[in-house]
């Protein structure tokens, strides 16, 4: 049984918009000193699903074995399973590309041509894209064999990589594009372009490599894109993290012509954006001399001293960026605390998550645990687990260990937890009576823990109990008082 990305993914970004209380999660940040050497290039990494997660190479491997299939159908089913699967999965998909596909170049190659005439026609029932052609194909016919087989298993694993948006994912991808003579590398530049701004960054990687084939096929994809300006492409990418990486694959090649956008992000409102343009700076060395000293001027309205070290102006800039940022998300958690007094625990999450988003280790971060803890219960009782869950994780993340806010957010992620095994029919025991453990006064979880124990009855047999004996009483009161009736009705007579 495959898990659901959506659900996952909000949980591992919650977690991430607010690192542990006590220090800020390390990590990579800036221009990797050997960016090839690392899976996605180095520097700031992407928020993805862990690879426990993905598909193993077995499992990969079976579901290509079905493509296979004389089945049309099971073989689209079955592509769109691979790349409906494909979280986590990068390095698997990678092993999987790099082995044997049991056809030489030239079969891959016609098979890849005829794919591309049957999807610039539209024919055969595909869905015009060249996979889908290839899908259509018979994998036993004699004009195609071997070669659209290997074909189709090939650009099934090159689509689920594009649908995945991580640098991992793209690096593999561009790394690949040399392969077997070049038969795919039309088809994976076309992959890239179509993910706009979001793959740039890989392809300026990729632009740097010391291989010349890898430099050029970089060069001609990102004019295929069109050579969009700086400004564009800093404008354009809406993800801080993508962001990041823009300016880590520019100081990896020494794109000088960057050093003043990137200074200028050196104050930005996402973490990983300041501290990515902070760390790409450094690497320009002397190059960023004169950037710096005309900020400093502008920002200071004085000139700096002619001796003074590049370091030195930069410490005082960030120094004054973060005092005025950490002002203005005082600001904000004081609105957050308001809408919490009144009630208002949308307009409270809105203002707290701003904080968490510009200042993860904001000094007050362990007061708006209760606030989140509040909003957990409200949105259980609204009928939406999944939120309730979320917002009682970020109040386990920003309350104090060892606190009551604390314990409570364990209890109530317990006790969720619970509830939503139980309702998939595993009720698990044990976490009923963590939750008894944590709050004895949870008079539900005692119940139910007692009921799965066999010791005793879950609230609502209690209620169902009561209504039982509500009836018998309203019954017998009604024959009393037929009985006294009747009686009465007697002696009148």
């Amino acid at each position: 049984m495959r898990y659901e990305v959506h659900g996952i993914a909000a949980f591992v970004a919650a977690a991430l918009l607010s690192p542990p209380a006590g220090a800020l999660v390390a990590e990579r940040c800036g221009p990797a000193e050997s960016p090839e050497k690392h899976a996605d290039w180095g520097g700031t990494p992407d928020i993805s699903i862990s690879p426990d997660l993905g598909l193993s190479l077995e499992e990969i491997e079976a579901l290509l074995a079905r493509l296979a299939s004389p089945d049309p159908g099971e073989r689209a089913a079955t592509a769109a399973e691979i790349e409906r699967d494909a979280a986590g999965s990068e390095q698997v998909i990678r092993e999987a590309l790099w082995g044997r596909h049991g056809a030489r170049n030239a079969e891959m190659k016609a098979a890849m041509q005829k794919a591309r005439r049957i999807a610039e026609d539209g024919g055969r029932g595909g869905d015009g894209s060249v996979l889908g052609a290839l899908v259509s194909m018979d994998p036993a016919g004699p004009e195609t064999g071997e070669g659209a087989r290997a074909a189709t298993r090939i650009m099934a694993l090159l689509t689920a990589l594009g649908s995945l948006d991580t640098m991992a994912a793209y690096k593999t991808m561009i790394e690949f594009s040399t392969r077997h003579a070049g038969v795919f590398k039309s088809e994976i530049g076309e992959m890239l372009v179509s993910r706009g701004l979001d793959a740039l960054p890989a392809l300026v990687y990729g632009r740097g490599s010391e291989d010349a084939d890898l430099h050029m096929y970089s060069v001609k994809w990102i004019r295929d894109m069109g050579n969009p300006l700086l400004g564009e492409q800093v404008r354009g990418i809406e993800d801080p993290r993508r962001l990041a990486q823009l300016l880590e694959a520019y100081a990896s090649v020494n794109e000088l012509d960057a050093i003043d956008v990137t200074l200028s992000l050196t104050d930005h409102e996402s973490i990983f954006v300041r501290r990515s343009a902070r760390k790409c700076l450094e690497s320009y060395g002397v190059n960023a001399k004169w950037p710096v000293r005309r900020l400093y001027e502008n920002t200071f309205g004085e000139e700096p001293g002619e001796d003074v070290p590049v370091d030195r102006l930069l410490a005082r800039l960030y120094s004054h960026f973060d005092e005025r940022r950490i002002a203005r998300a005082i600001g904000d958690f004081d609105r957050g605390a308001e809408a919490l007094r009144r009630g208002d625990l949308e307009s409270m999450e809105r203002h707290y998550r701003r904080v968490l988003r510009d200042e993860p280790m904001f000094p007050r971060r362990s007061e708006m645990a209760e606030g989140f803890l509040a909003l957990a219960k409200v949105r259980e009782r609204s009928g939406d687990p999944e939120a309730a869950a979320a917002a009682a994780l970020m109040a386990a993340r920003v309350a104090r260990p060892g606190s009551l806010e604390a314990s409570r957010a364990e209890a109530r992620r317990a006790w969720l937890e619970a509830e939503d095994l139980r309702r998939a029919g595993v009720p698990d025991r044990g976490l009923y009576l963590r939750v008894s453990q944590i709050e004895p006064e949870h008079d539900e979880a005692a119940a139910w823990a007692r009921r799965l124990s066999g010791e005793g009855t879950t609230v609502e047999d209690i209620a169902a109990r009561a209504g039982m004996v509500s009836i018998f009483v309203f019954l017998a009161a009604a024959l009393v008082l037929r009985r006294v009736g009747v009686l009465r009705w007697g002696r009148w007579r």
